[in-house]
């Protein structure tokens, strides 16, 4: 789950320096991909603590 694990990395990086907005591009896979291997953009949509700018 490398996708996950990155998401997760960039929001702890993005609390450690108080961010108040992550601005990103949502990228799609697959189905099977994104259920096999999770998202970076999965894991930004399902954070509910900091406020998410995506553009696809």
């Amino acid at each position: 789950m490398a996708g996950k694990a990155d998401g997760d990395r960039l929001l702890s990086f993005a609390r450690s320096i108080h961010t108040d907005l992550i601005v990103s591009g949502a990228y799609g896979h697959s189905r099977l991909r994104e259920w096999a291997f999770g998202g970076v953009t999965r894991t930004l949509i399902e954070e509910s603590g900091i406020s998410r700018f995506m553009s696809y």
